[in-house]
């Protein structure tokens, strides 16, 4: 498939996509910047994996209890990445990893 019409498919999804679909892309992205990051044991790949950490903490409504929580697992997420031993970015992934399974079933629910 040419770049453009690849791009094009990526720019129809995200538009198309429910909110909580979209935080399940926003989940997958970082995961993979953060995978990434650790295979080839670039800094730049995690800071972008923060970058989209710090966007996940920020649209979440914090007047709610769970959503508080929900913020502070990505503010720790986000001070974990921070951390230059890879035992500390292992421990984001897995977090993120977590969420975004959790995210992926909210997604797919439908009440009936």
């Amino acid at each position: 498939m040419p770049t453009d019409t690849v791009a094009q498919y990526d720019v129809t999804r995200i538009r198309t996509t429910s909110l909580k679909g979209l935080v399940c892309l926003l989940h997958d992205r970082t995961l993979s910047f953060i995978k990434k990051g650790l295979e080839e044991g670039n800094r730049r790949e995690i800071e972008k994996a923060q970058n989209l950490i710090f966007q996940l903490e920020l649209a979440v409504n914090k007047n709610e209890d769970a959503s508080t929580v929900l913020a502070d697992l990505y503010a720790y997420c986000y001070y974990l990445l921070e951390k230059t031993d890879t035992q500390s970015v292992i421990v984001a992934r897995k977090i993120i990893e977590t969420l975004s399974e959790a995210f992926g079933q909210l997604a797919k629910y439908k009440k009936h």
